[in-house]
C-alpha cells in the first residue's frame, strides 16, 4: 500500500479515536447527556476498528482508496479542532450546549467532507463496513441534533 494511503488511514483512525476521547470527556463534564456521549464514544472506537479492517481490505485489494479526492490536510484540520475543543472542555470553558453544538458541527463535517466516500469497492462485506460507518455517523448527527434542540428549549 502506498505511503499516502497508510497516512490517510492512520489519520482517519486517529480522528475516530480523538472523537471518542472528546465524547468521553463530554460524558464526564456534561452528565445530563452522559448516556448519549457514552454511546457515541463507543461507536467512534468501533469506527476506528473498522478503519483497521479497511486497511486490511486494501492490502487484499478488495477496496481502493481514491487518491484524487484524498485530503489528509482536511483530516488534520478537523483533528486540530477536536483537540482544541478537548482543551476547552478540560478547562471548563464550554457549556453543555456548546458541546452539543460542536458535536453536531463535527458529525456534519465528517458527512460533508465525505471521508468514507474515498473508498471504492465491489465487495459486499467491504461495502457493508463503509456503509455502517456512514450510517452511524448520520445517526450521531441526528441524535446530537435532537439533544441540542431539547437543551435549547429547556434553558
Amino acid at each position: 500500500m502506498p505511503d499516502y494511503q497508510n497516512t490517510f488511514l492512520e489519520l482517519l483512525e486517529n480522528l475516530e479515536l480523538d472523537i471518542s476521547n472528546l465524547y468521553k470527556l463530554f460524558a464526564e463534564k456534561f452528565p445530563a447527556h452522559k448516556q448519549l456521549w457514552d454511546e457515541l464514544s463507543g461507536d467512534e472506537v468501533q469506527h476506528a476498528g473498522y478503519i483497521k479492517k479497511l486497511s486490511s481490505f486494501i492490502q487484499q485489494r478488495l477496496v481502493l482508496l481514491d487518491e484524487k479526492t484524498t485530503k489528509t490536510l482536511t483530516i488534520k484540520i478537523v483533528s486540530e479542532g477536536i483537540k482544541s475543543t478537548y482543551r476547552q472542555a478540560q478547562d471548563n470553558k464550554l457549556t453543555s450546549i456548546n458541546a452539543l453544538a460542536y458535536s453536531l458541527s463535527l458529525e456534519d463535517s465528517i458527512l460533508e467532507k465525505k471521508f468514507y466516500d474515498y473508498f471504492i469497492t465491489h465487495d459486499q462485506n467491504v461495502a457493508f463496513v463503509i456503509n455502517k460507518i456512514k450510517w452511524e455517523t448520520n445517526q450521531h448527527y441526528q441524535k446530537v441534533k435532537i439533544a441540542l434542540e431539547e437543551a435549547k428549549k429547556s434553558r
